[in-house]
């Protein structure tokens, strides 16, 4: 019995010693290619000052780009993945364009699509502000790196505020009035007459509305999706971007249907498997001891 335990021991270390031993070089940067890099002061700053805004709103992040060069980067290759929306503690709508070859995105979401649609005609432009309100974007941060310079549209615009300028970075607000949830009688017109309605987050996929609807339309800023649900009703599209709902009687709660449909379901699968295989691994592992 001993040497059967200690054979299983040998086997264990060597099964748990093995990968480490075909990628030792991630015990030092890959050959130091990675180094560990902490992001500049500014970015812990301009998060900070984004968290004085007790609101729930979004942030849009420039450049418009998935991969890009940052100079704070201590690898010797500084494209990485942009960490925006990572980084900040409120929601930020970065770019998900891969740019490889002949390849722009292959994320198409509404949301990425819509501020494709509008950096075509940035030169055109000059109500950024209310355009991107329809998405709940009250702040926008341009950093000083990669080709930032094409984006200097955003000072000539009559609806933004330039309220923040770092090392790094430049922010300006938006001075529309942005809201997660709001009524309207028109879905066609980006500048037709809102109404702010008050709701209750009751967690990320579910919202519920706590004001009396006197318009046609409940609309919801959320990129399109027939999973968004109010009361169980599939969404029709809003500016051709997000969701909006036809008033009925006793409007009570948006629900992201998807999650309690599939995505709880399979975690719950998941961890039932994984506590499984635990319990008959640890059985079997006994039974060859003994």
């Amino acid at each position: 019995m001993k040497i059967k335990k200690f054979i299983l021991s040998i086997v264990i270390i060597i099964s748990l010693i093995t990968p480490l031993i075909y990628s030792f070089t991630f015990f030092n940067g890959f050959a130091g290619q990675i180094k560990p890099t902490d992001y500049p002061a500014d970015w812990y700053e301009t998060n900070n000052f984004l968290n004085e805004d007790k609101q729930d709103f979004k942030v849009l992040f420039f450049p418009w780009h998935q991969y890009m060069s940052f100079s704070w980067i201590k690898n010797r290759d500084k494209t990485i993945a942009n960490p925006a929306r990572h980084f900040f503690d409120k929601e930020t709508i970065s770019g998900t364009n891969v740019e490889f070859g002949k390849i722009y995105r292959q994320d198409n979401s509404p949301d990425q699509l819509y501020i494709d649609s509008l950096l075509n005609e940035r030169n055109n432009i000059t109500d950024f502000g209310e355009l991107i309100s329809i998405l709940n974007i009250k702040y926008i941060i341009l950093t000083k790196e990669s080709d930032y310079k094409k984006y200097f549209f955003l000072f000539n615009q009559t609806d933004l505020e330039l309220v923040k300028e770092t090392g790094t970075l430049y922010v300006f607000k938006n001075r529309h009035e942005v809201t997660k949830i709001y009524q309207t009688d028109d879905i066609s017109n980006i500048g037709a007459e809102k109404a702010v309605l008050g709701y209750e987050k009751i967690n990320p996929v579910k919202y519920r509305l706590e004001d009396n609807v006197s318009r046609k339309y409940v609309v919801f800023t959320e990129p399109y999706s027939e999973d968004w649900k109010l009361d169980g009703r599939v969404p029709i599209k809003a500016y051709g971007v997000i969701n909006a709902y036809e008033v009925e009687s006793n409007n009570k709660e948006i629900v992201f249907d998807r999650f309690y449909r599939i995505n709880l379901p399979s975690y719950i699968i998941s961890l039932i498997t994984f506590v499984a295989l635990i319990v008959l691994y640890f059985g079997i592992g006994k039974k060859t001891l003994k």
